[in-house]
This record gives C-alpha cells, sequence and structure tokens, in this order.
C-alpha cells in the first residue's frame, strides 16, 4: 500500500456491523482507514466532503466479533484491546496492513474461590525514547462475576523489543479513568482523564500521566473552573485539554493548553465554542482552527452518529463521515513495521 500525500487526511472509524452482514456478527466492532485524498484545504473548505478510499483494518478472523477498544495512535501503530474478558491485545499498523497477537497479561488472576475476570481502567501506548522502544501500559482491576473489587489494582508493561509483559510497581489504588478510556500519547508519556476517589474524601478530577522513559505514574489536578467532561489531544506541539458541558441536545467547549513544563498544572483558555446542536463530543483537531466532532444524527441524543468538522474562526460545521459510527481518531500513515522491531 502507498502512504498518502502529507496534504491528506485519514481517520481511523469505529463502527458496528450492521444486521444483515453475513461475515461479522450484527453489533460487532469494525474499523475502517478512511483517506481523504485531496489536499486537507479543499476538504475543509470545499462543499462535498467524502473519502476517497476505505479499508477494513485486519484482524484475525477469530477476534473478528470481539468489541475491541483503540488506544491512542502513534508512528501509524495503534493497539486495538478488549477491556473485559481475556484481555486480548493486537498491535497493528493499519497503513501497512500489518498486525500482531500479543501475548497474555503476566499478571494472574487472584486467588479466591470463586470466579474472577481482569478489567482494563487505564490503557496507554506510545514510544520511549530512553530505551528506543515501544510500549504498552495498562492498569487491571479485578473484579467477581457481579462487578464487586477482589483485589487491589495492578499494573503492567509491554515493550515491543522483548515481546512480553511484566509487572510494575502500582500504589495508586483509587485512581479511576474519567469518561473516557483512550490516551493520549504526548512527548513522551501517556495522559488520561482521571478522578481521584479516596475513601471518605471529595472526588478530585485531573490528568493521569505515565512516563515511558522512567516508568512513574503522575496525577496532575485540574484547576475546579475548567468543566467536566473533558478530553485530552495533542495540540500544535503540546498538551491540549477540550472540556464540555451539556445544554440539552448541544454542547458548548472550552479548549485548555497545558504550560510548557506540562507538571505544574497550570492551564491557559485559548477558545471558546457556542452550543452546537446534536454534538456529542470533540474527537480531536484536524488543524489548529479546526475541530474533529462526533455528531448526534437525529433528535434521538443516541442515534446513529457521523463525524463533522468545525471551523472555530468560520463556525462552520461540516459533515465529513457520514454513516452510522461510534468514534473516529485521526490517524498518520507510516511505514514502521511492527515485526522488524521484534527480537523474538
Amino acid at each position: 500500500m502507498q502512504l498518502r500525500s502529507k496534504n491528506s487526511l485519514s481517520l481511523l472509524v469505529n463502527s458496528l456491523s450492521p444486521q444483515d452482514n453475513d461475515q461479522v456478527e450484527p453489533g460487532s466492532s469494525v474499523w475502517s482507514l478512511l483517506t481523504y485524498d485531496h489536499r486537507m484545504q479543499l476538504i475543509l473548505d470545499g462543499e462535498n466532503v467524502s473519502f476517497a478510499h476505505r479499508e477494513c483494518v485486519d484482524l484475525p478472523s477469530c477476534y473478528e466479533n470481539v468489541m475491541f477498544s483503540a488506544s491512542n495512535h502513534c508512528d501509524g501503530i495503534i493497539c486495538l484491546y478488549d477491556s473485559y474478558s481475556d484481555g486480548i491485545t493486537i498491535m497493528t499498523n493499519p497503513g501497512i496492513r500489518e498486525f500482531m497477537v500479543l501475548p497474555e497479561s503476566c499478571i494472574p488472576l487472584p486467588t479466591v474461590s470463586y470466579e474472577c475476570h481482569r478489567e482494563t481502567t487505564f490503557f496507554g501506548f506510545g514510544f520511549d525514547q530512553v530505551t528506543n522502544d515501544y510500549k504498552i501500559v495498562r492498569i487491571l482491576e479485578f473484579a467477581s462475576l457481579y462487578g464487586s473489587p477482589v483485589a487491589h489494582p495492578q499494573a503492567e508493561v509491554y515493550t515491543l523489543s522483548s515481546n512480553s509483559w511484566r509487572q510494575i510497581e502500582f500504589t495508586d489504588y483509587w485512581m479511576r479513568s474519567y469518561e473516557s478510556e483512550l490516551s493520549t500519547y504526548w512527548n513522551g508519556a501517556c495522559y488520561w482523564p482521571a478522578e481521584q476517589c479516596q475513601p471518605q474524601m471529595d472526588l478530585v478530577y485531573g490528568v493521569y500521566s505515565f512516563d515511558l522513559g522512567n516508568e512513574v505514574f503522575q496525577f496532575i489536578i485540574i484547576p475546579e473552573y475548567v468543566s467536566r467532561p473533558f478530553g485530552l489531544y495533542e495540540f500544535n506541539g503540546t498538551l491540549a485539554l477540550i472540556s464540555f458541558s451539556y445544554h440539552s441536545m448541544a454542547n458548548n467547549f472550552e479548549i485548555w493548553v497545558m504550560d510548557e513544563l506540562g507538571f505544574n498544572g497550570i492551564w491557559t483558555k485559548l477558545a471558546s465554542v457556542e452550543p452546537l446542536p446534536g454534538v456529542k463530543k470533540p474527537l480531536g483537531f484536524l488543524r489548529s482552527d479546526e475541530l474533529l466532532l462526533l455528531l448526534s444524527a437525529g433528535m434521538d441524543w443516541d442515534s446513529g452518529r457521523q463525524i463533522a468538522s468545525y471551523n472555530i474562526v468560520t463556525k462552520q460545521v461540516k459533515t465529513i463521515y457520514h454513516e452510522d459510527c461510534c468514534g473516529a481518531m485521526i490517524y498518520n500513515c507510516s511505514l514502521v513495521s511492527i515485526n522488524r522491531r521484534r527480537i523474538n
């Protein structure tokens, strides 16, 4: 497969398989790579916006019916993982149609007298510049069939060069993912919206991070004047936060950026966006003045969802994906090979 030009736009879209699809179980998660061949300026400013090329992300046939979640992408590589059952994780580069199934978790299930399972609460992926290696970090909780916790959460790290997991120290037992499992990779670390919920204490909202180099977790409290929920995204070489609030079938947004050091918890507001009818949530930045949004296609808040762009300057909303979907992320194609970077 040839890579598209730097001016092209690619999206990874997550859809549910239709009821009449004989190949995949109805309601299963289907990931597709969409490429818009024209320059981004023409895509976003033109009247008719449609993708020029579409490919389904290759998965082993035995996993086609698994409801996968997706990590952030890094150098064209993403990870699809099953949060709730067997912890299946697949690393893939959709741009060159390459994938591999990762080993099972190295953390055993607790020894209890009743059946229990693992649940992935935080999952992040990125490149460690210290060891020149790709890494995954995930935090696992252990619960009974009724959802009751049976042991403290544990954390583990996967390295691509060794193709193996190893357990790391983890003591942030009261940390919970907030609103979205999707992580953001920026400047050698993974970031998640999170809440700290210690017993008999008020909830504290912030950004949870994991440095892939020194493998240390950190919690960054956000100011109370930043509304919730919020998502985290890379923006012009820094970490940005988009907060959004619900107003009867519409959302308004505020865009904040973190200070240069990234750990002092100082946020500066860049822009406010007036309430937009039908918008479910932001999905990221197409460019400095353009947001990617998830829309509700009808009056029903949970009806079919579409992908749109919103220009902060012109205030134009333009649908760029008209089919029903669950979400999308902006994707940058690359020729990085997963298999060539493994030792074994």
